[in-house]
């Protein structure tokens, strides 16, 4: 009776120690497979980005700058007469010719100026034929008959001048142009080239554009060169210019030079003294490499972007960069067409770090 109860307490504590033993074990391989789950998640973890394939592309390199447009020429009318204004036959905005005449100016004086020369003129020519029939005779000296040929070329230069004080009075337009503004009123005392202005004519059939660069820019631009105006008057309207002249001076105060450019306004749409932001181009490069600028990362002058390769995997790219315009810019080195880079979600990414395409653009 003894032994069979030492035997069933013997199997009792045998059964409990394989039970611990049991789940000693599974508690093990559960710990194990959550701790093996939780590293693969920590594992395949990837960092959302968008992406652009590299394509070749066309860039511009371009200075920017501003600038008021003028009037290429301009004028202003003065009195070559003294007198009183009698008339006047254009006001402003009106389009003038060369040589057409703006006003008239009381002329009594003149004409009567003009007679009497004409009258002086008409004696002595009488009298200089008379005196030449003598003195083809030798009945007169040729002393007397020279002086009174002076006496003629004299008399011929006053006439001369009267007809053109007479001429003077009418005030014609030096150019063509429009009348930007007219100072003058009917019976205003006007004097000769007095420094009061009588109209201002403005020719906007080209207009200029005069912008100040940098002296680092002098060996980049060139005449013929384009440039585009966006013009805020006209609805940011871009305006196609070029550039026509070069100043060969540098301004030591300011370490600018002058550059002029042309705009042709054949339609007279566009205004002297209109505003303008101004890029002027210097250089196109085709069929190069070009990415967004927010695509490039920088510091300390040192230029990258990410690329991520077939494995899903970003790597940091060190790359050169050329021509830049507003958008864009040249990779010289460090990309080549058909790579993938990140143009967003790259503020986050470290070098070989595992990345997901949300997002896949096309370059425009």
């Amino acid at each position: 009776m003894n032994i069979t109860t030492s035997t069933n307490r013997i199997s009792v504590l045998a059964l409990a120690t394989l039970l611990g033993l049991s789940v000693s074990a599974c508690s093990d391989v559960g710990a194990n497979g959550v701790q093996a789950k939780q590293q693969e998640q920590v594992q395949i973890a990837r960092i959302p980005v968008a992406t652009q394939t590299v394509v070749a592309g066309t860039i511009t390199a371009n200075f920017k700058t501003t600038a008021t447009l003028e009037a290429r020429d301009e004028a202003d009318v003065t009195s070559k007469a003294t007198g009183i204004i009698e008339r006047i036959l254009v006001e402003e905005g009106d389009y003038v010719e060369a040589g057409q005449v703006l006003a008239y100016m009381r002329d009594d004086e003149y004409q009567i100026q003009l007679a009497q020369a004409r009258a002086e003129l008409n004696s002595v020519k009488q009298e200089l034929k008379r005196v030449k029939d003598m003195a083809e005779r030798d009945m007169i000296s040729a002393d007397a008959y020279d002086k009174l040929r002076f006496q003629a070329d004299l008399l011929k230069a006053r006439y001369d001048m009267a007809a053109l004080n007479l001429a003077e009075t009418e005030i014609r337009a030096p150019i063509s142009g429009y009348i930007a503004h007219r100072y003058v009123k009917p019976g205003n005392l006007v004097r000769q080239y007095e420094q009061n202005k009588l109209f201002h004519i403005v020719a906007s059939d080209v207009l200029q554009g005069n912008v100040y660069l940098p002296e680092r820019e002098l060996q980049r631009v060139q005449v013929g060169q384009t440039a585009q105006l966006k013009l805020a008057a006209l609805n940011n309207q871009v305006v196609e210019a070029k550039v026509a002249r070069i100043s060969p001076i540098i301004d030591t105060q300011s370490g600018t030079f002058k550059v002029v450019l042309h705009v042709e306004n054949s339609d007279s749409q566009l205004k002297p003294g209109m505003f303008a932001h101004v890029h002027i181009n210097y250089a196109t490069r085709n069929s190069t490499v070009t990415v967004p600028r927010y695509a490039v990362q920088s510091l300390d002058n040192q230029y990258s972007v990410f690329t991520v390769d077939a494995q899903g995997i970003a790597r940091k790219i060190d790359v050169q960069i050329g021509f830049e315009d507003e958008t864009h810019l040249e990779i010289t080195s460090g990309l080549n067409v058909g790579d993938t880079i990140v143009i967003n979600g790259q503020a986050n990414l470290k070098d070989a770090a595992p990345v997901e395409i949300v997002k896949s653009e096309q370059q425009s």
